[in-house]
């Protein structure tokens, strides 16, 4: 896959964090928001909605913050947030919000049942396969598929450099 060495790269930092324990699970969920609501928010000025008629249920920004307020955390300063334009690109960078939601499902497992867990814990299969469907259908020609992964790899970079800030990796 074509964005394979940049979610590698972003798997290799967070796993060095012990979920079950609160600080690291806190840096965790301070890292996601730094890179996620950015994110979600550019999706959301580029037009995500017309994309996707259930982009309403697919957000998470809520669940993000309603975790790390339970955990007494505020917000943490967002990374740069990107800009996605068209079709592709919007595509493209869901792809990525979409994976997390399914890898935040079997992170949830590490979590200490004592701590708040409802971002890791909104996955959707269906929700995915339902993507995945899209993605085959709307991504025709090699040049939309080109501005698809790009804006995948655009948002893993996103969350690479959130995870080295938040855990002092820089």
């Amino acid at each position: 896959m074509a964005t394979a060495e940049h979610h590698q790269r972003v798997d290799a930092i967070f796993s060095t964090m012990n979920l079950a324990e609160e600080r690291d699970y806190g840096r965790f969920l301070r890292a996601q928001a730094a890179a996620h609501i950015p994110v979600e928010r550019a999706l959301d000025g580029g037009g995500v909605a017309s994309v996707l008629a259930d982009w309403p249920e697919r957000r998470r920004v809520h669940l993000l913050l309603d975790d790390l307020a339970a955990m007494g955390l505020a917000e943490p300063a967002a990374e740069e947030r990107p800009e996605f334009v068209g079709e592709a690109a919007i595509l493209g960078a869901v792809y990525v919000l979409e994976g997390s939601r399914l890898g935040g499902a079997l992170l949830k497992r590490s979590v200490s049942p004592s701590l708040p867990a409802t971002f890791l814990g909104a996955g959707n299969s269906l929700a995915w396969r339902r993507l995945l469907d899209l993605l085959a259908v709307r991504l025709r020609s090699d040049g939309e598929i080109q501005i698809a992964i790009k804006a995948a790899c655009e948002v893993f970079m996103l969350f690479e450099r959130s995870g080295r800030r938040c855990l002092g990796m820089n």
